[in-house]
């Protein structure tokens, strides 16, 4: 893989270690979950849209051909973000990741059918790796109990589904539009959505969360998205959906770090595990001369589809 041809994965890497500081935000912010999406949608808006004024870029944001599509996967995505939050509030970090993680799994099954995407089987071992390595870290830990253990883990199996839809409607988006034309869109339509559900509650927020969410709202959404979104562009869909796995790799390094959640051998070896299936999704095979091309070029090249 040429040098260049590194720098979609680095970028979606970045994102994931930016995302993984998510359940800190969630755990840490006294406050409903509707209330936390909304604000960092906002706050994720107002930067994008500061940040294409500064670049000159203002006049992308103007509606497109592609502006229907880029509205209902935003939605999606919101019905994404409301059910993991709700599920870590209702379980735990580890647990509202886990079920969120299962989103590669669709995405893998369902690329070859709505975008035409080979499964490869790189792919396949990458998932079962990191698949692993989640059930090992989520495996640590005391038990979750409660009334709302099921309710959680109901929301967080939604999310995965939801989240495995909005990956592969992403890639369905011309690609000029990915990044921070795509992102714009995406926190203004879930900010529109899920304000009613958040102004009952805002009475009770304080200067110092509001500081938070708007930190939130400009690494969260602004930097990691984009940069996802960004990378998104030479990626497969499928590829870009067990990178995502260090997401939770990260989270769980966080919560270990800042939150007191136990950090055992079981967490170590869940990360190891992750680490080298985000490491056979990027390796390329050596006879590629470029990293990527055209579907149909990669699909020939790879002798190792399925």
């Amino acid at each position: 893989m040429g040098q260049g041809k590194w720098v979609p994965y680095i970028q979606i890497i970045i994102a994931c270690l930016i995302w993984g500081s998510y359940g800190l935000f969630v755990q840490l912010i006294p406050y409903p979950p509707e209330v936390i999406v909304f604000f960092r949608f906002l706050f994720g808006a107002i930067c994008l849209i500061i940040m294409a004024s500064l670049t000159g870029n203002l006049h992308n944001l103007k509606p497109t051909s592609g502006w229907k599509m880029m509205v209902i996967i935003s939605a999606i995505n919101s019905i994404s973000w409301l059910t993991l939050t709700r599920s870590i509030t209702y379980t735990s970090v580890a647990n509202g990741f886990i079920l969120y993680y299962t989103a590669p799994c669709f995405v893998v099954l369902l690329a070859p059918f709505l975008l035409k995407e080979k499964v490869e089987k790189k792919s396949i071992i990458a998932l079962l790796f990191c698949f692993i390595g989640v059930v090992a870290i989520t495996g640590q830990g005391e038990t979750i109990t409660g009334n709302h253990k099921m309710l959680g883990n109901i929301l967080g199996l939604i999310s995965g589904i939801t989240y495995a839809i909005y990956v592969i409607g992403l890639k369905s988006i011309p690609e000029k539009f990915l990044g921070i034309v795509s992102n714009v869109y995406l926190c203004i339509v879930i900010s529109v959505i899920t304000f009613p559900m958040a102004l009952p509650a805002m009475g009770s927020i304080s200067l110092k969360g509001i500081l938070i969410l708007v930190l939130l709202g400009i690494t969260i959404q602004g930097i990691a998205t984009t940069l996802y979104m960004v990378g998104l562009r030479k990626v497969k869909a499928q590829h870009a959906s067990i990178l995502s796995f260090l997401e939770f790799l990260f989270a769980s390094l966080f919560a270990a770090l800042f939150l007191n959640e136990q950090f055992t051998f079981s967490l170590i070896l869940g990360s190891i595990l992750i680490i080298i299936g985000g490491i056979i999704v990027v390796i390329k095979k050596s006879e590629s001369k470029d990293g990527f091309g055209t579907l149909e070029e990669n699909n020939i090249r790879d002798n190792t589809s399925i």
